[in-house]
């Protein structure tokens, strides 16, 4: 089929003439559509260089175009076995069938018109024949028809084209035939084998899938970890391993995910919000005398460490500061930072005097759409819920005055897409979340967006399981916490040593070598994006009361409830304000009719 290559900039573009419009590499910049289909293969996108419309023509369809660079450079003319007197040319063929596996073609096909006979290009570079190390004793020969049978490879009665052993009628699916030999899969630590039979030493138990946990049966083809005894049906892993792994030179520029630790994500949106290039102030100055999150003067400070001086009683609490803006520790990785020492008040220098107070159309992945203005609550303890996250922050957000729409300072700096350790076939996109389940959490993924996979339609992550860092402390560990993703083999019971509840080894946790202990995720990382411990004074039973900002919730599977002194609202999950010395607790909303604000 005929095209043309332009270049254009820095950008590669051909003219082809399946559509009407120019085409241009898709580059990381560029979202493809979760489930988008090659207009000539109608097979999946996935990670595959791909060129789109440069278009968005909503007649013609545009922004819905794609095709695979290979297909962009399919041979004008081939010979194939089941049309051997002539040559079939590739030609635009709307809406006919292939005279091989009955499929509807749309678009292009290999075509003789003297003869009216089409071949679609799945049809046209498929193997005819196969030597299968499954069934070594015969070739096995491709019926390219659909049929609906029950395979001698995986077991599953399904309809698909097929290879057979015409001698001793062995049968199985094309996709079990082009199965991978050996995988490396996100959901093991160790590269799995196909075999066709289990083994004869695990015969004495029944060995069950380590994906569905359904059995496995001795004479069907599986997977196998023999290190770990770790076996998987042929149709869990299959659809792990349909499209091809992605290349590097697609996402070198990605970034990596989890993160190294907490501070890698401070980097990564300092980093982010520092390529707007916005007129910063090259130097910090030592007293802010106006700022326009806070009514005093901000003092410039030095971070000390207090590791010399730390005992018990000290150094129980790693993050007794909390920047306000992003609401995320400040430490030794930062030399300086800003403080109103009366109000305990708190800024990393970056938060305090280098964001920028508007972001322009483009800027962020979530609302590109309009500029987005720099805010702050007006109180410590009333909050905006991130359209991103669907989390609610006290801190810094970026605020779009059209749509009220609100995103918090770290999920306005966060990349379209990524690369993340759990999922190592494709890279994952910012997507508007489809209530799916977390793959990390398995907990629900609500309102918001989530990083998902537009090749796996069943691998989705929320936003904030993104932000798990690979190694972190904690208070109730003297040593580092590594995060383990499952299968994480332990012999035992593990329980959190937080909440004291079991911890599920096949879901995502933190995990102390040292100490054999284990941790729950979300009672590491609770809540990490509102700062807890602001305090208010009110009167009550006739006596002053110091009242701090904490959150309340349920420890583990144990069910609890807290009561509003003032209105006997009950709360199991919610942000309230408690007496110290004597545990009184009031809601938010009652603190802020009493205050009258």
């Amino acid at each position: 089929m005929d095209s043309t290559n332009v270049q254009h900039g820095m950008r590669s573009f051909v003219e082809h003439s399946s559509h009407e419009h120019p085409l241009v590499l898709q580059q990381n910049d560029d979202v493809i559509a979760r489930g988008a289909l090659c207009y000539v293969c109608d097979r999946s996108i996935g990670d595959s260089a791909t060129y789109i419309c440069t278009s968005r023509d909503i007649f013609e369809d545009c922004e819905n175009y794609y095709l695979h660079k290979s297909c962009a450079e399919l041979p004008t003319s081939i010979v194939h076995y089941k049309h051997k007197d002539h040559k079939l040319v590739l030609k635009l063929r709307d809406y006919c069938s292939c005279d091989i596996c009955s499929r509807h073609v749309k678009s292009l096909a290999y075509a003789c018109e003297d003869c009216d006979f089409d071949v679609c290009v799945i049809c046209s570079f498929e193997q005819r024949e196969l030597l299968h190390a499954g069934h070594w004793e015969h070739p096995l020969t491709l019926m390219p028809r659909n049929a609906l049978f029950e395979c001698d490879a995986c077991g599953d009665e399904s309809k698909d084209s097929s290879y057979v052993c015409t001698i001793c009628d062995f049968w199985i699916h094309k996709g079990c035939a082009m199965a991978p030999l050996v995988t490396e899969p996100n959901y093991h630590n160790h590269p799995i084998s196909l075999i066709y039979s289990i083994p004869n030493i695990h015969r004495n138990f029944r060995k069950l899938c380590g994906i569905c946990h359904y059995r496995v049966y001795r004479s069907n083809w599986m997977y196998y970890c023999q290190k770990c005894q770790f076996f998987v049906h042929m149709r869990c892993a299959i659809k792990y391993n349909e499209e091809s792994a992605v290349s590097d030179t697609d996402t070198v520029s990605l970034v990596q995910f989890p993160l190294a630790s907490e501070k890698s994500l401070f980097d990564l949106f300092s980093g982010n919000c520092c390529r707007f290039q916005v007129d910063f102030q090259s130097n910090d100055p030592d007293i802010i005398k106006e700022h326009w999150s806070h009514n005093h003067p901000l003092e410039k400070f030095q971070f000390i460490s207090s590791s010399e001086n730390d005992n018990e009683d000290n150094s129980d609490d790693r993050r007794v500061m909390i920047c306000d803006g992003c609401i995320q520790p400040i430490s030794e990785f930062h030399l300086s930072y800003y403080a109103c020492i009366q109000c305990a008040l708190f800024l990393h220098p970056l938060c305090a005097t280098k964001l920028p107070k508007e972001l322009p159309i483009g800027a962020c992945t979530f609302h590109p759409e309009h500029l987005l203005f720099l805010r702050k609550t007006d109180r410590f303890y009333k909050f905006v819920k991130c359209g991103v996250c669907s989390f609610p922050t006290n801190g810094f957000y970026y605020h779009c005055e059209s749509c009220d729409v609100k995103v918090d300072i770290r999920c306005a700096f966060l990349p379209k897409r990524i690369k993340h350790k759990s999922h190592k076939q494709h890279s994952l996109t910012m997507y508007r979340s489809d209530k799916s389940k977390c793959s990390a959490s398995k907990l629900l993924i609500g309102e918001g967006m989530q990083y998902a996979c537009m090749t796996c339609t069943d691998f989705q992550i929320h936003i904030l399981s993104a932000f798990y860092p690979r190694k972190i402390t904690h208070k109730y560990d003297p040593h580092l916490l590594t995060l383990r993703q499952p299968p994480f083999f332990y012999e035992g019971v593990l329980y959190c040593q937080i909440c004291e509840e079991r911890v599920n080894n096949q879901f995502w946790l933190y995990y102390c070598d040292e100490c054999d202990r284990g941790y729950h995720c979300d009672c590491v990382r609770q809540y990490e994006n509102v700062k807890l411990g602001g305090t208010i004074k009110l009167r009550l039973n006739d006596e002053n009361h110091t009242f701090a900002l904490v959150l309340k919730r349920p420890q583990g599977m144990k069910s609890s409830v807290h009561i509003c002194f003032y209105c006997k609202h009950e709360f199991s999950y919610a942000f309230l304000f408690e007496c110290d010395g004597c545990g009184f607790l009031a809601c938010c909303k009652c603190v802020d009719e009493i205050l009258g604000e």
